[in-house]
């Protein structure tokens, strides 16, 4: 009976919540009711594990007994080579890979896991080429000083080269420990165009010894021989080799056959007047040297004379070096007479070589004459003399240091010259002084010429005495011609330079205010702690007086 009544109660209540549930499923059913967003469970999310196809397990296959297979790249199509060389181990023995694998991918990707700094831009844009050059660079570096001509080192070395052999043209070795013939580096490099060698180590700490720097005869000897063979290097660098001019007469037997090279650099060596003159017959018309880089070494006015008297008949050299040696006034006066002939240098660097007012004459010619150079450098030379500047300029024939004269072109002296100047349009103003130096002497004759050049588009005179005022308008003027052949307009380049020099004053301010607001709080905190080290002492001192009193009474 119990149980038939629930029923009886439990099926009014079913027909009576009926209609209420059917118009909420209606509700919810209406094409314009809002429906909730599905709650995320990620444990009732189902993952989906799809096994690797058969054409990949196969390609992984491949990859992993790649130098068991011979022409892949006639087998297999281009997707699936390039999937095969994506799975390459990139410690594949050198030798190997340079010989099978030409894809670029692969050669980056081993590039910079070993060499992260690599530039591709100065390797031809090729990774390959990139990632042998750098690897037989290191191997040439590491090599020891000595080494058994039959041992395995040498051997895997000649390996090596032999792989790599269709994609080396450049190297640049840094130090090289080891005296041994580099013949088999040009016999076997056909693609060699630039080379660059310093014999010696460059961290020795403790274990220093002379006989480990620089290059000697034998070695002069053996790249002579590979100079003379080579048919294809066109730039040659021999900096820091302690060279001499005995080994530049052993090396001029392979030079002297260099007609094909454009690029010599023998900076940072000990070569003399004697090495400069036979270094200066690769100036003459059957060769064609294009940049020759003396700079830093022991070449004096006779070396400077040799070089400036093949210059004059010169017609491939754009670029000539000769800083830090100590050619002075003499050696270079005759360079700045010859150059009044030649036609085709571009950038001329003569800074620290002891050049004095002296000089200036002649350099005034040369920059009137000379309508090719664009650049020169005269950085470090100690050109300003106040007590030199009151005399004149001097004849046609002036005399200078040794005891030697050298003649003007156009038989005129700096009075000649004040004249074309003035001829050109030279301005009323320029006649005052600027930084205290007269526009009529032989430094403000200098300064009128740079300014009124029309060929030199930038000129280097730091370091030279001048007074900063001269030195800024000739540095201002100078500049100016450049960013009008470059098609850059001044008045942008003037504003730019007016912003940084306001800009900086208050940065120096900003800075300067805090360090002064540091200064005052540090004070202001040791004058808070005087005062409480103040009081606390008279505290003390009341409580040690009260304590008295007490005692006494």
């Amino acid at each position: 009976a119990q149980t038939a009544a629930c029923d009886a109660v439990g099926a009014r209540r079913g027909r009576s919540q009926l209609p209420d549930r059917r118009g909420g499923f209606a509700a919810a059913m209406a094409p314009n009711a809002r429906q909730r967003p599905p709650i995320p469970f990620r444990a009732l999310e189902k993952v989906r594990v799809r096994p690797q196809s058969l054409v990949q397990i196969c390609l992984g296959r491949v990859a992993e007994n790649f130098l068991s297979y011979d022409n892949l790249d006639k087998k297999l199509g281009k997707k699936q080579l390039e999937d095969v060389y994506a799975m390459l181990d990139l410690n594949m023995s050198l030798p190997e890979a340079a010989a099978r694998i030409a894809d670029e991918n692969y050669w980056k990707r081993r590039t910079q896991a070993k060499h992260r700094n690599a530039q591709v831009d100065k390797h031809g844009m090729s990774w390959k080429q990139t990632f042998l050059e750098l690897e037989l660079q290191d191997v040439l570096e590491r090599i020891p000083i000595t080494l058994d001509y039959e041992g395995p080192e040498l051997e895997a070395l000649r390996q090596q080269v032999t792989a790599s052999r269709l994609h080396v043209f450049k190297l640049v070795v840094s130090q090289f420990p080891s005296h041994i013939d580099l013949s088999f580096l040009f016999d076997a490099l056909p693609a060699l165009c630039s080379f660059s060698v310093t014999y010696g180590n460059r961290r020795l700490g403790m274990d220093y010894e002379r006989a480990m720097f620089g290059m000697k005869i034998s070695d002069a000897q053996y790249l002579a021989r590979n100079i003379r063979v080579s048919q294809t290097l066109v730039s040659l660098s021999l900096p820091c080799n302690m060279i001499d001019d005995e080994l530049i007469k052993v090396l001029m037997g392979g030079l002297s056959y260099g007609h094909m090279l454009t690029h010599l650099d023998l900076s940072h060596n000990k070569i003399g007047d004697r090495g400069a003159r036979r270094l200066a017959s690769l100036l003459d018309p059957d060769y064609c040297l294009h940049s020759l880089d003396l700079s830093d070494n022991q070449i004096h006015a006779n070396g400077c004379m040799h070089i400036g008297a093949h210059l004059a008949e010169n017609m491939t050299c754009t670029v000539l070096n000769l800083r830090l040696n100590r050619c002075e006034d003499n050696g270079v006066s005759h360079l700045f007479q010859d150059m009044c002939v030649n036609k085709y240098l571009r950038t001329l660097n003569i800074s620290c070589n002891d050049l004095t007012v002296r000089c200036l004459p002649y350099m005034n010619a040369m920059i009137s004459d000379n309508d090719t150079l664009t650049e020169l450098d005269l950085s470090a030379n100690p050109l300003h003399q106040p007590e030199g500047d009151d005399a004149a300029p001097g004849a046609a024939a002036t005399q200078l240091a040794g005891g030697s004269s050298v003649q003007l072109p156009g038989g005129g002296g700096g009075g000649s010259m004040v004249d074309a100047v003035d001829a050109e349009g030279a301005e009323g103003d320029e006649d005052e002084g600027i930084g205290g130096v007269s526009m009529s002497s032989p430094l403000g004759i200098f300064a009128r010429f740079l300014m009124k050049s029309n060929a030199l588009l930038r000129v280097d005179i730091r370091q030279c005495g001048l007074p900063p005022e001269l030195a800024e308008r000739v540095s201002t003027t100078v500049k100016h011609r450049e960013l009008r052949a470059k098609g850059i307009p001044v008045e942008a380049y003037e504003r730019s330079r007016i912003q940084q020099t306001v800009e900086v004053p208050e940065e120096e301010e900003a800075e300067g205010e805090g360090e002064e607001a540091l200064e005052e709080g540090a004070e202001g905190a040791e004058g808070q702690a005087a005062e409480s080290k103040e009081g606390a002492e008279g505290a003390e001192g009341e409580g040690e007086q009260e304590e008295k009193h007490e005692e006494e009474n």
